[in-house]
């Protein structure tokens, strides 16, 4: 099965360093770290569309196949893709309000929303494991191993919907 090259390789978290390092260095300007947090939430965005491409291929594999139980649930994945894709693409700046007050930001708060952001981004990569483990399967036809698989990325999906939803609330609860 084809796979576009920036498929293969797994996601780094260098914005996430590059933020970490600007914000604890002190050197931070608020325009900086929005800049920063757009870049955080392009590259969330662009390792969702490369999973939605392979993730589309599956399921028409799938549907092929004639397992119909298994479509509707890699259907469900492409709703899930599409609308976690869309939410983070639209999102507001999430670090803007913590350069908005006037007293100095803890470095221990923001180090707590950076690593809300590198749990957010481990779902990421472990979506993309499992689309992979999911191709395996296919190529094997071993149709109970994708139906787990697919069952797990759902879970996940979930799990980084509510992320990215209460991620807002991160920001906020920093700001106390």
């Amino acid at each position: 099965m084809d796979t576009p090259l920036a498929a293969k390789k797994p996601m780094r978290n260098g914005i996430l360093d590059e933020i970490e390092n600007t914000l604890l260095s002190g050197y931070g300007k608020k325009e900086d770290l929005r800049a920063l947090d757009k870049s955080l939430r392009d590259q969330y965005h662009g390792e969702l569309t490369i999973l939605r491409y392979q993730w589309e291929k599956i399921y028409l594999e799938v549907i092929e196949a004639g397992q119909s139980a298994i479509g509707l649930k890699c259907k469900a994945v492409i709703q899930t893709l599409d609308r976690v894709s869309s939410s983070i693409n639209r999102a507001e700046y999430g670090y803007a309000p913590l350069f908005d007050r006037v007293e100095k930001i803890q470095n221990d708060s923001l180090g707590r929303v950076l690593q809300y952001d590198r749990n957010l981004a481990s779902v990421i990569t472990r979506l993309s494991a499992d689309v992979n483990s999911v191709e395996a399967s296919l190529r094997e036809t071993s149709w109970s191993k994708v139906q787990s698989v697919v069952e797990s990325i759902n879970g996940d999906l979930r799990d980084l919907e509510n992320g990215w939803g209460n991620r807002k609330n991160m920001f906020n609860d920093n700001l106390e």
